[in-house]
């Protein structure tokens, strides 16, 4: 568990860092080349880790479905998008927005899919982050 929490923090630290990034470069290129570029980057260095591992049969196993491709799509715009918002709103509000916006969208899934029981603590929980959201995100 706690090597999951430690992945978990610093992920986080990872994209607000990229968010911050992305942000800047947004301000002077298109923030779609910067999405493009940081992907054929993950390409060489996904290729590189699966050199050295030796999990090819994993991807294969993954190419043969069509889920991977829209997924790899979403990440491409994702990417551009948190450096088209970075540009305009900031790391800070950018990732407010963000985070939030997963929030609520993972639980309406999770409820969906049966894994959460709808009671008085997530919309709770909600109307508290899109609070804190209103708040990290407003502009003086």
């Amino acid at each position: 568990m706690l090597s999951a929490v430690l992945v978990a923090v610093l992920t986080g630290v990872a994209i607000a860092t990229q968010a911050s990034v992305l942000g800047s470069a947004g301000r002077r290129i298109n923030p779609l080349s910067v999405s493009l570029a940081l992907q054929l980057s993950g390409v060489l260095v996904g290729l590189l880790w699966l050199a050295w591992s030796r999990s090819w049969g994993d991807v294969v196993e993954v190419a043969r479905t069509w889920w991977w491709i829209p997924l790899g799509l979403l990440g491409l715009v994702v990417v551009a998008a948190i450096g088209y918002s970075g540009a305009r709103l900031g790391a800070l509000a950018t990732l407010a927005l963000l985070v939030a916006a997963q929030l609520i969208t993972g639980l309406v899934l999770d409820v969906r899919g049966g894994s959460v029981v709808l009671d008085w603590r997530q919309p709770l929980g909600i109307l508290l982050v899109l609070g804190g959201t209103v708040l990290i995100a407003a502009r003086s």
